[in-house]
């Protein structure tokens, strides 16, 4: 299991994500845990597709404008 954290700016603040790497038999995705606004736990996945990584289908609304700074933090990570 590989892990990292990543700082993303939501709205006015900015908060800490912590992606674990999993593999199981449906592939690789990342389980994503941190803190809403109110400081409440959340936790979330992405899966890959295609060249991208995607919030996986009932995931909270706001998570999905921060969609794209999620793909590119695993990306990142994974280049270095």
């Amino acid at each position: 299991m590989e892990r990292f954290n990543k700082e993303i700016e939501v709205g006015t603040e900015t908060r800490v994500f912590e992606f674990t790497r999993m593999k199981n038999v449906n592939g690789v995705k990342f389980f994503i845990t941190s803190k809403d606004e109110n400081k409440k736990p959340i936790s979330f996945s992405l899966q890959k597709k295609e060249s991208d990584w995607k919030l996986m289908p009932g995931s909270l609304r706001w998570l999905y404008d921060i969609e794209s700074q999620l793909s590119d933090a695993i990306i990142d990570t994974r280049l270095q």
